[in-house]
């Protein structure tokens, strides 16, 4: 099943992470939030914050491949996600720094909301379909 964002992006995954949601007294969301919100990156090691524009996020079931359709997701559990570069102009950008293993951060307003690390490069590297 395809996520609801994946309707309307032309674009395949470019890698996969897993990501833990942080509880609020992490410093995380107050409310869980729900699959294909949207948040920006920012890698762990940047010093200082640097930010980045990022797609909405599809967390997914590993075994079966479906999109997470449960509202709203847990907390404080590793969770599975595709991940698209959203801005076009910062591809070169982030195609030097993503590899397998990078650390990173979903942040919402300067706060980290979630933690992750890169588990697979599927199509980070491989030319974009033009429109």
């Amino acid at each position: 099943m395809a996520a609801p964002y994946r309707l309307y992006t032309k674009f395949p995954v470019d890698f996969e992470a897993r990501v833990r949601l942080l509880r609020p007294e992490e410093s995380g969301r107050q409310l869980a939030p729900y699959n294909g919100i949207r948040w920006d990156f920012r890698y762990a090691q940047d010093k200082p914050r640097r930010f980045y524009m990022w797609l909405y996020p599809d967390f997914f079931d590993p075994i079966t491949g479906d999109s997470w359709l449960e509202m709203p997701l847990p907390v404080d559990e590793w969770l599975h996600g595709r991940v698209n570069v959203f801005s076009e102009h910062m591809r070169a950008f982030h195609q030097s720094r993503i590899r397998a293993g990078t650390s990173f951060y979903y942040c919402e307003g300067g706060w980290d909301v979630a933690e992750g690390t890169v588990t697979r490069i599927i199509g980070l590297f491989e030319p974009r379909p033009q429109p």
